[in-house]
């Protein structure tokens, strides 16, 4: 039973309920939901247990990436307090940044080999899998939107396309392995069977963006995969074939038809308004930004200079950079600038090192996703997206431990 309830176990056990977050808790009239309760549950117990390890560690990481992060957290704060709705906006601070950091730090202390990485890509990996199978279940029961696009227990087909395309990647890295292992054939369908899982309930999302940000980041991260080019070559091509079979499939649709033609009311043309607004909200707030939570509002407040909108309830302006902008201020957008720069630096480094590049193949897989679907939707300001991408660049920063430690 020890080694049941045991810290790491609690650790993983968190980052596969990160679709929790839906389900809300109010103690003591503090609004909470069941993630953010396991993520502090996980934390103290940490804490408890590695109390001398929180502040020798974190003096260790990267200036960089402190820096970074210091000027993300001073930027929000700076935009809560000079804008309006100061409760939303910490509770934004909280959810989406506070907690999802220090969670993935004391993920962090507890990785002390790539054995302890693989497990967490297996509870990623499982917990994407989980809700593919659910989303499945409700497609054949025919609960989807009116416009037939899948979208589960999520508000919306982009919201569960985003989770579920940000675990695909620590999939593929388990069928990479075997595929590179010579027990390939034994282990194909033990490795085959949960991607496409994954891949049925994302179709039927129809999130265009979901799938050109996915086929794009698996062909660059399977051609910086160097030591194993020629093997991977194939894989490349087979992708890019399955993705022209995806976007043919869609020919006939309303939706594809809208789209390729650049309807005046397609998606992207509502797209369009979405960030013509956001550009003129930071023309007008370019320092601090317009605060955390106060997006809809203030979308809503600029209507008057452009045409009727074509979306009125607009919680994220449907760009990540936009996003941080607006939401931490110049500050926080520079920031985030920062931990991006640092981050592909880091993992050309790894994905260059033959030990390390199978490893870290996922995590490029996971941020190329993530700025690639981020152009044309928000895909950090959201609870479990959030937790993701902190507990991905604390990851990294294990990977590159264990690397200059080989070396």
């Amino acid at each position: 039973m020890k080694k049941l309830f045991n810290l790491q176990n609690l650790l993983l056990l968190t980052i596969f309920c990160a679709p929790l977050y839906l389900i809300k808790v109010n103690l003591l009239n503090f609004s909470t939901n069941l993630l953010e309760l396991l993520a502090l549950l996980a934390i103290i117990t940490t804490f408890l247990q590695k109390r001398t390890a929180f502040k020798s560690q974190f003096l260790k990481l990267p200036k960089i990436f402190l820096l970074g992060s210091v000027l993300i957290i001073f930027g929000l704060l700076l935009s809560i307090l000079l804008n309006d709705n100061h409760l939303v906006g910490l509770g934004i601070f909280k959810s989406w940044f506070v907690l999802p950091v220090i969670f993935s730090f004391a993920l962090y202390l507890t990785m002390n080999s790539e054995k302890d990485v693989e497990k967490i890509y297996l509870s990623l990996y499982l917990s994407a899998a989980a809700v593919g199978i659910i989303a499945i279940i409700y497609k054949l029961f025919g609960i989807v939107t009116y416009d037939n696009r899948l979208t589960a227990f999520y508000l919306s087909p982009n919201y569960l396309a985003m989770y579920l395309s940000s675990g695909l990647f620590f999939g593929f890295y388990f069928s990479i392995k075997s595929f590179l292992q010579k027990n390939f054939s034994k282990t194909f369908f033990l490795h085959s069977a949960p991607p496409v899982v994954i891949l049925i309930p994302i179709f039927y999302t129809f999130s265009y963006g979901a799938w050109l940000s996915i086929i794009v980041a698996l062909a660059i991260v399977l051609w910086m995969l160097k030591p194993f080019r020629k093997n991977i070559l194939l894989g490349i091509l087979l992708l890019l074939f399955c993705g022209f079979l995806l976007f043919f499939s869609q020919v006939n649709t309303q939706k594809f038809t809208s789209f390729s033609q650049f309807s005046s009311r397609s998606s992207f043309a509502s797209r369009m308004m979405i960030w013509n607004s956001s550009a003129l909200l930071i023309k007008e707030n370019p320092i601090f930004g317009i605060g955390p939570g106060n997006f809809q509002n203030s979308y809503l407040a600029v209507q008057k200079y452009f045409p009727p909108y074509l979306e009125w309830a607009v919680p994220q302006p449907h760009n990540i950079f936009l996003a941080f902008w607006l939401q931490a201020g110049l500050l926080g957008f520079v920031g985030f600038l920062m931990l991006l720069f640092f981050i592909f630096k880091t993992l050309w480094q790894l994905l260059s090192n033959k030990k390390s590049a199978v490893l870290a193949a996922p995590l490029l897989g996971f941020f190329l996703y993530t700025i690639l679907h981020g152009l044309i939707d928000t895909t950090y300001w959201k609870n479990d997206l959030a937790f993701l991408f902190w507990i991905c660049l604390f990851i990294m920063l294990s990977i590159k431990e264990f690397s200059n430690e080989q070396k």
